[in-house]
């Protein structure tokens, strides 16, 4: 009861294990009903709040899935469970969730704002900070006479830009364009190239960002990037296994 709420990647989360044990169920059951969740619910949203993992159970060494959740992953699953003592555990799961995000608050302020205990910590601070602004001055004046890069729409909702998708699927960015306009899930001509499809767009399988690049000699220039969501890297990855299956 003690750890009901931890803090995985900057952020307050709990776990499927952690779920049964409070409300006194068995881990398959919970997990099958956030399987069913899953299905219920826009595929994003449930990656987002539902993290599949594995953990190994301690008596016979055989591997188990498992998921880490979110407060909102938490609260959809908890909605279920009835009863008194689901609720009283429901309140303390709020309160741990609140108390954890105050302390990820906290952890940022201090870290920010944190001073030197001592002299020789204010020598060290002050010349890492020197370091810092000579190597940032090196940079600028190296970048000065090339291009100022400005984006007006870095916000992309956990979207990634479909080269570090190819990465990640094990394919070259070149091949993988060239395999989605194959596909008709790029535009392969016109002023919309290697942009998708406004059927992938309405799937949420893509998003496409506007950012402008900033040429000393040209003026501005207005350009677009697609980006792929979760969503769209599990339709990708499907396409890619579809196409590798034999005849």
């Amino acid at each position: 009861m003690n750890e009901l709420v931890f803090i995985q990647n900057d952020r307050p989360v709990t776990d499927s294990l952690t779920v049964a044990t409070v409300f006194g169920k068995r881990h398959d059951n919970v997990v099958r009903d956030i399987a069913g969740i899953l299905a219920e619910v826009d595929g994003e949203w449930g990656v987002l709040n539902f993290e599949e993992t594995h953990y190994t159970n301690p008596q016979n060494g055989q591997e188990y899935r498992k998921y880490v959740l979110t407060e909102d992953g938490f609260t959809i699953l908890a909605m279920g469970y009835t009863g008194h003592e689901a609720m009283q555990f429901k309140v303390r799961y709020i309160q741990e969730f609140r108390r954890m995000e105050s302390e990820l608050k906290s952890r940022s302020l201090i870290e920010q704002f944190s001073l030197p205990r001592n002299y020789p910590e204010a020598l060290r601070a002050l010349a890492e900070s020197s370091e810092r602004n000579e190597a940032m001055q090196k940079q600028l004046e190296e970048q000065a006479p090339k291009v100022a890069l400005y984006d007006v729409a870095m916000s992309a909702d956990n979207a990634q830009p479909i080269g570090s998708v190819a990465k990640e699927l094990g394919i070259g960015p070149n091949k993988l364009f060239a395999f989605l306009r194959d596909h008709k899930v790029l535009m392969s001509s016109g002023a919309r190239y290697n942009q998708p499809y406004q059927e992938y767009m309405d799937r949420g399988c893509f998003r496409v960002r506007q950012y402008t690049i900033t040429h000393f000699t040209t003026g501005i220039e207005n350009k677009t990037q697609t980006l792929v969501t979760p969503k769209g890297v599990a339709f990708i990855h499907q396409l890619l296994e579809k196409q590798a299956q034999p005849v």
